[in-house]
């Protein structure tokens, strides 16, 4: 599998856990979610976010493109026209995944000039 593949399975199954689990995560005893197996956003997430999506969606607005700041909650989870780029709890319908994993690779994130 070539490493871009598995960079993006593996993005893809991280942010898929970790939207999964951020409700109950929330209501669950914070030494629950400080064990050494869960998952936590910035420890696991950030870091993949912040090298493969920030470049194009963060901080800097000269370089950003589609509006849209991953470096931000209220922004990365912001309903848009075509829903919203990180919709915690339903990774169904988080634009993200769907881009991570999309087929066509004219599509999929990141882009492979990246």
């Amino acid at each position: 599998m070539p490493s871009r593949t598995r960079a993006s399975a593996a993005l893809l199954c991280g942010l898929w856990a970790s939207l999964i689990a951020a409700p109950a995560s929330l209501a669950q005893d914070a030494s629950l979610a400080q064990a050494p197996g869960a998952i936590r956003y910035d420890r696991d997430i950030r870091p993949i976010l912040s090298d493969r999506c920030f470049r194009c969606h963060g901080p800097d607005l000269g370089s950003r493109e589609a509006k849209l700041r991953l470096d931000e909650f209220d922004d990365a989870t912001a309903e848009r026209k075509r829903g919203r780029a990180i919709a915690p709890g339903d990774p169904a319908n988080s634009l993200l995944l769907q881009r991570v994993a999309h087929a066509d690779p004219d599509e999929r994130m990141p882009p492979a000039d990246s």
